[in-house]
């Protein structure tokens, strides 16, 4: 995730990307709970003639369903990977702090397997200038406040900063900084 390889239409000498943040459909809670609610329903659809009550059948023999609902939890498909709908590419450019944003390309976004990512635009939200002189809190702080605008112009969907909080303790944010100004 770190890297320094040019951003798309920037200039290969001022701007290089340094960290993708994954943007989901929904949150992983959301999305379990689709999944079960998916699973309930495709094993407790309406009774039929011979069979009135689903229900009853897994009171009386708990375990009846557990195959099905393994079929059923595997055809769902898991949200780590498989909902990802788009990534915000953070990169410096100047004093500036920018988020190029590549997403499907879908009127409407809805769970899929196949999906093609397409450039949207230059920076998602506004860019944020990283107060000069800068150290490791101040770009960290930029690159925070950054995050937040992204996150507000994407209301509807889940932005995953976690692989990001983990790291961003341990970067020497300002010497990173320093290499791409």
């Amino acid at each position: 995730m770190l890297a320094s390889i040019p951003s798309l239409g920037e200039n290969k000498v001022t701007s290089r990307y340094f960290f993708d943040l994954p943007v989901y459909r929904l949150s992983a809670e959301q999305y379990y709970a689709e999944r079960d609610a998916y699973i309930k329903r495709i094993i407790f659809r309406t009774g039929t003639p011979e069979e009135p009550d689903p229900q009853q059948r897994e009171k009386t023999t708990p375990r009846i369903n557990d195959a099905f609902r393994n079929h059923l939890t595997e055809k769902y498909g898991g949200w780590e990977f498989n909902e990802i709908i788009g990534y915000i590419r953070l990169h410096f450019l100047g004093s500036q702090i920018r988020g190029e944003y590549f997403a499907v390309d879908r009127k409407r976004i809805v769970r899929t397997r196949t999906k093609t990512f397409e450039y949207k635009t230059l920076k998602l939200a506004p860019e944020i200038d990283i107060a000069q002189p800068c150290g490791r809190g101040e770009v960290l702080g930029a690159i925070q406040q950054y995050i937040q605008a992204c996150k507000a112009e994407l209301p509807q969907r889940f932005i995953d900063t976690s692989n990001f909080d983990k790291l961003a303790p341990h970067i020497d944010w300002g010497n990173l900084y320093q290499d791409h100004a």
